[in-house]
Protein backbone atom coordinates (compact mmCIF):
# COMPACT_ATOMS: atom_id res chain seq x y z
CA UNK A 1 0.00 0.00 0.00
CA UNK A 2 1.25 3.50 -1.05
CA UNK A 3 2.71 5.02 2.20
CA UNK A 4 0.60 7.93 3.70
CA UNK A 5 2.29 11.40 3.35
CA UNK A 6 2.94 11.85 7.45
CA UNK A 7 5.36 14.88 6.94
CA UNK A 8 3.17 16.71 4.45
CA UNK A 9 0.07 15.97 6.56
CA UNK A 10 0.41 14.87 9.90
CA UNK A 11 -2.87 15.92 11.15
CA UNK A 12 -5.12 14.47 7.95
CA UNK A 13 -3.24 10.98 8.04
CA UNK A 14 -3.82 10.89 11.95
CA UNK A 15 -7.49 11.77 11.03
CA UNK A 16 -7.81 9.56 8.07
CA UNK A 17 -6.70 6.24 10.05
CA UNK A 18 -8.56 7.17 12.91
CA UNK A 19 -12.07 7.67 10.74
CA UNK A 20 -11.17 4.48 8.71
CA UNK A 21 -10.29 2.11 11.46
CA UNK A 22 -13.68 3.30 13.19
CA UNK A 23 -16.04 2.78 10.25
CA UNK A 24 -14.47 -0.75 9.98
CA UNK A 25 -15.32 -1.64 13.43
CA UNK A 26 -19.14 0.27 12.57
CA UNK A 27 -19.17 -1.89 9.50
CA UNK A 28 -18.23 -5.52 10.77
CA UNK A 29 -15.20 -5.47 8.76
CA UNK A 30 -13.47 -5.39 11.78
CA UNK A 31 -15.59 -8.02 13.87
CA UNK A 32 -16.60 -8.24 17.55
CA UNK A 33 -14.09 -10.40 19.23
CA UNK A 34 -11.66 -9.57 16.27
CA UNK A 35 -8.11 -9.07 17.37
CA UNK A 36 -4.91 -7.28 16.17
CA UNK A 37 -1.67 -5.82 16.78
CA UNK A 38 -0.16 -2.16 16.53
CA UNK A 39 2.41 -3.55 14.37
CA UNK A 40 -0.37 -4.87 11.65
CA UNK A 41 -2.08 -1.40 11.02
CA UNK A 42 1.29 0.05 10.91
CA UNK A 43 2.31 -2.12 7.95
CA UNK A 44 -1.51 -2.37 6.47
CA UNK A 45 -1.27 1.79 6.51
CA UNK A 46 2.06 2.49 5.86
CA UNK A 47 2.59 4.90 8.43
CA UNK A 48 4.23 4.99 11.69
CA UNK A 49 3.29 3.87 15.16
CA UNK A 50 2.20 7.43 16.10
CA UNK A 51 -1.13 7.95 14.16
CA UNK A 52 -1.64 4.36 14.95
CA UNK A 53 -1.52 4.93 18.40
CA UNK A 54 -3.59 8.25 18.26
CA UNK A 55 -6.46 6.88 16.61
CA UNK A 56 -6.51 3.47 18.75
CA UNK A 57 -6.65 6.10 21.58
CA UNK A 58 -9.35 7.50 20.38
CA UNK A 59 -11.21 4.79 19.83
CA UNK A 60 -10.69 2.70 23.16
CA UNK A 61 -12.16 6.26 24.67
CA UNK A 62 -15.40 5.38 22.59
CA UNK A 63 -15.13 1.97 23.53
CA UNK A 64 -14.58 0.42 19.90
CA UNK A 65 -11.30 -0.67 20.96
CA UNK A 66 -10.11 -2.27 23.95
CA UNK A 67 -6.42 -3.04 25.19
CA UNK A 68 -5.07 -6.94 25.71
CA UNK A 69 -2.25 -6.32 27.81
CA UNK A 70 0.45 -8.17 26.01
CA UNK A 71 -1.48 -9.39 23.18
CA UNK A 72 -2.28 -6.46 21.02
CA UNK A 73 -6.09 -4.65 21.05
CA UNK A 74 -9.66 -6.13 20.36
CA UNK A 75 -12.78 -4.70 18.94
CA UNK A 76 -14.90 -5.63 21.85
CA UNK A 77 -17.61 -7.96 22.06
CA UNK A 78 -21.31 -6.73 22.07
CA UNK A 79 -22.67 -5.48 25.67
CA UNK A 80 -25.80 -6.16 25.57
CA UNK A 81 -26.29 -3.77 28.36
CA UNK A 82 -24.79 -1.34 26.49
CA UNK A 83 -26.88 -1.49 23.57
CA UNK A 84 -29.83 -1.13 25.69
CA UNK A 85 -28.73 2.13 27.22
CA UNK A 86 -27.61 3.36 23.55
CA UNK A 87 -31.42 2.56 22.72
CA UNK A 88 -32.75 4.77 25.79
CA UNK A 89 -30.31 7.69 24.91
CA UNK A 90 -31.50 7.10 21.30
CA UNK A 91 -34.78 7.75 22.11
CA UNK A 92 -34.04 11.04 23.93
CA UNK A 93 -31.95 12.00 20.45
CA UNK A 94 -35.11 11.58 18.24
CA UNK A 95 -37.39 13.23 20.32
CA UNK A 96 -35.29 16.26 20.75
CA UNK A 97 -33.81 16.42 16.80
CA UNK A 98 -37.92 16.03 15.39
CA UNK A 99 -38.82 18.71 17.84
CA UNK A 100 -36.10 20.90 16.80
CA UNK A 101 -36.04 19.91 13.02
CA UNK A 102 -40.09 20.91 13.60
CA UNK A 103 -39.53 24.47 14.98
CA UNK A 104 -36.02 25.31 13.22
CA UNK A 105 -36.34 23.69 9.67
CA UNK A 106 -37.26 25.97 6.23
CA UNK A 107 -39.70 24.24 3.50
CA UNK A 108 -36.83 23.43 1.65
CA UNK A 109 -35.04 21.41 4.89
CA UNK A 110 -38.65 19.77 4.63
CA UNK A 111 -38.49 18.56 0.92
CA UNK A 112 -35.42 17.57 1.70
CA UNK A 113 -36.96 14.51 3.68
CA UNK A 114 -38.37 13.31 0.81
CA UNK A 115 -35.22 11.82 -1.11
CA UNK A 116 -35.52 9.33 2.12
CA UNK A 117 -38.84 8.07 0.57
CA UNK A 118 -37.30 5.15 -0.80
CA UNK A 119 -34.49 2.40 -0.15
CA UNK A 120 -31.87 2.00 -2.74
CA UNK A 121 -32.50 -0.39 -5.14
CA UNK A 122 -30.16 -2.55 -4.37
CA UNK A 123 -30.50 -5.64 -1.91
CA UNK A 124 -27.34 -4.84 -0.28
CA UNK A 125 -27.43 -4.88 3.60
CA UNK A 126 -24.46 -2.45 3.24
CA UNK A 127 -26.28 0.37 1.04
CA UNK A 128 -29.62 -0.30 3.20
CA UNK A 129 -27.87 0.63 6.49
CA UNK A 130 -26.14 3.41 4.52
CA UNK A 131 -29.72 5.02 4.08
CA UNK A 132 -31.08 4.18 6.99
CA UNK A 133 -28.43 6.03 8.79
CA UNK A 134 -28.11 9.05 6.57
CA UNK A 135 -32.21 9.65 6.86
CA UNK A 136 -32.17 9.56 11.12
CA UNK A 137 -28.73 12.02 10.15
CA UNK A 138 -30.87 14.55 8.18
CA UNK A 139 -33.18 15.09 10.71
CA UNK A 140 -30.17 15.31 13.67
CA UNK A 141 -28.18 17.52 11.04
CA UNK A 142 -31.45 19.80 10.89
CA UNK A 143 -32.21 19.85 14.48
CA UNK A 144 -31.43 23.67 15.05
CA UNK A 145 -28.85 22.92 17.39
CA UNK A 146 -25.20 21.73 16.96
CA UNK A 147 -24.41 20.52 19.65
CA UNK A 148 -27.32 18.04 19.69
CA UNK A 149 -26.59 17.45 16.05
CA UNK A 150 -23.17 16.47 16.71
CA UNK A 151 -23.89 13.98 19.49
CA UNK A 152 -27.03 12.25 17.64
CA UNK A 153 -25.49 12.19 14.59
CA UNK A 154 -22.65 10.51 16.38
CA UNK A 155 -24.81 8.06 18.26
CA UNK A 156 -26.53 7.48 14.73
CA UNK A 157 -23.25 6.22 13.56
CA UNK A 158 -22.60 3.64 16.31
CA UNK A 159 -25.97 2.28 15.42
CA UNK A 160 -24.12 0.82 12.11
CA UNK A 161 -22.70 -2.04 14.05
CA UNK A 162 -25.48 -3.26 15.96
CA UNK A 163 -27.32 -3.26 12.37
CA UNK A 164 -24.59 -4.91 10.39
CA UNK A 165 -24.54 -7.77 13.05
CA UNK A 166 -27.75 -7.81 14.52
CA UNK A 167 -29.79 -7.63 10.84
CA UNK A 168 -27.31 -9.61 8.87
CA UNK A 169 -28.35 -12.86 11.18
CA UNK A 170 -32.10 -12.48 10.05
CA UNK A 171 -32.99 -14.83 7.31
CA UNK A 172 -34.69 -12.56 5.27
CA UNK A 173 -34.34 -8.87 5.35
CA UNK A 174 -37.25 -7.17 3.95
CA UNK A 175 -36.56 -3.09 3.81
CA UNK A 176 -40.54 -2.35 2.92
CA UNK A 177 -41.69 -2.03 6.65
CA UNK A 178 -38.74 -0.13 6.96
CA UNK A 179 -39.29 2.68 4.35
CA UNK A 180 -42.94 2.69 5.40
CA UNK A 181 -42.40 3.59 9.02
CA UNK A 182 -39.31 6.65 7.66
CA UNK A 183 -42.18 7.75 5.30
CA UNK A 184 -45.00 7.88 8.03
CA UNK A 185 -42.34 10.00 9.90
CA UNK A 186 -41.39 12.57 7.17
CA UNK A 187 -45.45 12.86 6.47
CA UNK A 188 -45.90 13.77 10.15
CA UNK A 189 -42.60 16.00 10.60
CA UNK A 190 -43.42 17.87 6.78
CA UNK A 191 -46.55 18.22 8.54
CA UNK A 192 -45.20 19.78 11.54
CA UNK A 193 -47.50 17.34 13.80
CA UNK A 194 -44.70 16.91 16.54
CA UNK A 195 -46.59 15.01 18.94
CA UNK A 196 -46.89 12.24 16.03
CA UNK A 197 -43.50 12.24 14.47
CA UNK A 198 -42.15 12.13 17.74
CA UNK A 199 -44.36 9.22 18.78
CA UNK A 200 -44.07 7.36 14.86
CA UNK A 201 -40.16 7.85 15.70
CA UNK A 202 -40.67 5.93 19.24
CA UNK A 203 -42.31 3.04 17.96
CA UNK A 204 -39.34 2.98 14.81
CA UNK A 205 -36.62 2.52 17.49
CA UNK A 206 -38.45 0.05 19.81
CA UNK A 207 -39.21 -2.23 16.91
CA UNK A 208 -35.42 -1.91 16.03
CA UNK A 209 -34.61 -2.79 19.47
CA UNK A 210 -36.26 -5.53 19.79
CA UNK A 211 -35.17 -6.95 16.79
CA UNK A 212 -31.88 -6.23 17.35
CA UNK A 213 -31.69 -7.98 21.05
CA UNK A 214 -33.53 -11.03 19.42
CA UNK A 215 -30.02 -11.25 17.33
CA UNK A 216 -27.83 -10.68 19.89
CA UNK A 217 -29.32 -12.20 22.43
CA UNK A 218 -27.45 -15.89 21.43
CA UNK A 219 -24.62 -14.71 19.40
CA UNK A 220 -21.59 -15.59 20.17
CA UNK A 221 -19.95 -12.12 20.32
CA UNK A 222 -22.29 -10.51 22.41
CA UNK A 223 -21.18 -10.58 26.48
CA UNK A 224 -23.48 -9.83 29.10
CA UNK A 225 -22.51 -8.14 32.35
CA UNK A 226 -23.96 -8.97 36.10
CA UNK A 227 -26.16 -6.59 36.96
CA UNK A 228 -27.51 -6.02 33.70
CA UNK A 229 -31.14 -3.97 33.23
CA UNK A 230 -33.53 -6.54 31.09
Amino acid sequence: MARMQEVDGPVLARTDIYRRLRAEVLSCALRPGQQFQERDLVARFGVSKSPIRDALIKLEAQGLVEVLPRKGYRVPPIDLRDVKEMYELRQMHERACIQGMIGAATAETFAGLDAYRAAPDSSDLAAWVDYNRRFHAFIAGHCGNRRLARMAVELIEEFDRLTYFGVAHTRQISTDAFVAEHCAIIDAIQARDSRKAVALARQHVESSRRRVLDNLETAPVVRTRPGAVA
